[in-house]
């Protein structure tokens, strides 16, 4: 007997490929059916992300549009499902699913029970034959801030085959890793029970598998360049399964079907109806290069953070902000292509010294992260830039930084508003060991300095 898997990972919302992996989902599908052949679909995580337009504008609806079109049988959530969106809105989003969801390693906060709306396993019957599936995701310590509870891959993929083993033997294990190469290997030494583990999350590649201790490894990189197949071949007699697995390139699909490598067709129904949704018909008008003044747009989102945080100190970095708002009317779309990162607020504690610390760690880094290309961490930009506070500054006479003019005293507490990605990066380790990080859910940068445009600029 031969059972066939497809898959795809981290398609962050880039649907310019997807008419290709739609095709050749589809073909396949139809192909080992007509041959009495069992196939299965699978996704990995990662494929809502709000930088694109479509999934803004529909708040993730898009991607389970496209899954159910293209036959999806079961997904697991990466990190951008967990942390960018809420509860409530997922589960919505997933009652028109014509897939499971499988996540074994995420749960309530409150009643700390499996989600309602997903599955921590399931159990496929393929020709007769036992197929057990498990989800897992990145164990985030942010999850608890969007209401959920995490738990570590290894000890929840040992709860699960506790009870697994109770209920039926599983003649093939399949995880759905939303965990990373490295915890993918890890799991394999460490669980024999694991047949084959589709993995994500670090965006690898593993053009022909990977076996690791008898477990068939296979990933498909990002964004759809590639889309995953594995062939398994089943012994009756020896009861054991022979694996081959291939990461097809979105080039060689385009060819093989005659199809252009890149159309996205959703990007522009997205932008349109972001254009539809006024934010502000009054904007002075807020632009980029400017670093100081009421035209200074790095300044006004400073103000909406302060704002949302009711705190009097902030920084952010020049390069978030990736085109000017014009004067006068501003829509939904002219925020989202200026600040398309899925970034939370974050709200540092530290004591006056540490404060200090942390200042000098971002002086000393200043000449170097001013053209520092960025990537990854909720940044979707392309350079780090300039770092600007509000109510913090630097006196070249006295030599000294101060808060609201007044010398940062070493034992007093400050508090100060941000984004979380400049938790995430390596340069400032201050915040990470001093800093005491409180994030605020649900709302992204641009959602707060929307809401701020809003309220000052609206008739």
């Amino acid at each position: 007997m031969k059972l066939h898997l497809l898959h795809t990972n981290d398609l962050h919302g880039h649907l310019e490929h997807w008419d290709v992996i739609r095709t050749f989902l589809i073909d396949r599908q139809d192909t080992y059916r007509n041959l009495n052949e069992p196939v299965l679909t699978f996704d990995i995580g990662d494929a809502m992300d709000a930088v694109h337009p479509m999934v803004e504008a529909t708040q993730g609806k898009v991607m389970v549009d496209i899954f159910n079109e293209a036959r999806y049988d079961k997904v697991t959530l990466g990190n951008n499902e967990g942390l960018n969106f809420t509860k409530e809105t997922l589960a919505a989003l997933y009652q028109a699913a014509d897939f499971d969801v499988i996540i074994g390693n995420l749960r309530d906060g409150r009643t700390q029970e499996p989600l309602p709306w997903a599955k921590p396993y399931d159990f496929i019957e393929v020709d007769g034959l036992q197929v057990l599936v498990i989800g897992l995701t990145a164990p985030y310590q942010t999850y608890p801030l969007n209401g959920y509870l995490i738990q570590m891959p290894d000890y929840a993929l040992g709860e699960i085959f506790k009870q697994t083993h109770k209920e039926q033997s599983a003649d093939l294990t399949i995880l759905l890793s939303h965990l990373g190469i490295r915890t993918d290997r890890k799991l394999a030494q460490q669980f024999p029970e694991l047949d084959v583990i589709l993995g994500a999350h670090t965006h690898h590649v593993l053009v022909d598998g990977e076996e690791v201790n008898g477990v068939m490894l296979g990933a498909a990189g990002r964004y759809g360049e590639f889309v995953g197949e594995m062939t398994l071949t089943y012994d009756a007699p020896k009861h054991n399964w022979s694996i081959e697995a291939k990461a097809h390139s979105i080039e060689q699909l385009a060819e093989r079907y005659k199809l252009p490598v890149q159309n996205d067709r959703y990007r522009a129904k997205g932008e349109a109806y972001l254009a539809e949704k006024i934010i502000s018909t009054q904007s002075p008008g807020l632009y980029v290069q400017e670093l100081s003044g009421q035209h200074s747009f790095i300044h006004f989102a400073l103000e909406a953070i302060m704002q949302e945080t009711n705190l009097d100190l902030a920084v952010l970095n020049s390069g978030l902000f990736l085109s000017d708002l014009p004067e006068g009317h501003v829509t939904a779309k002219q925020i989202h292509e200026a600040l398309p990162h899925p970034m939370h607020l974050a709200v540092i504690e530290m004591q006056g010294w540490q404060l200090l610390e942390l200042l000098e760690e971002m002086d000393s880094q200043a000449e170097d992260l001013l053209y520092q290309m960025i990537n990854g961490l909720g940044f979707r930009g392309k350079i780090f830039g300039e770092l600007v506070w509000s109510g913090i500054s630097y006196h070249d006479v006295s030599q000294n930084w101060s808060v609201h003019s007044r010398p940062i005293e070493t034992d007093a507490i400050y508090r100060f508003a941000t984004v979380d990605h400049l938790w995430f990066l390596p340069f400032f380790p201050s915040i990470d060991r001093y800093g005491q990080p409180e994030l605020r859910f649900p709302k992204f940068l641009r959602h707060v300095v929307q809401e701020h445009l809003n309220t000052l600029y609206t008739d």
